[in-house]
């Protein structure tokens, strides 16, 4: 099964954890994962230039994680 799938079939509530330049973190919940990944992509565009870091994580455990300074998303196990 591929992670796409895995991700869209997955109804485990998520929260996305916005980390700003300055160092202060924001939990947002989310529904499911699927829409954690919709809501990240979303807060990198609107705020690029704040952000420092975002991940998206259900269960205490990381599904995704974004640096700036990279090009896009990377998998955390």
């Amino acid at each position: 099964m591929s992670e796409r799938k895995d991700l869209a079939t997955d109804t485990r509530p998520a929260s996305l954890i916005l980390v700003e330049q300055s160092g202060a973190k924001h939990e947002l919940p989310q529904a499911s994962p699927a829409s954690g990944m919709i809501g990240a992509k979303r807060a990198m565009r609107r705020h690029r230039s704040r952000l420092r870091e975002v991940k998206l994580v259900s269960q205490h455990r990381a599904i995704a994680r974004w640096k700036a300074g990279e090009r896009g998303w990377r998998r955390v196990a």
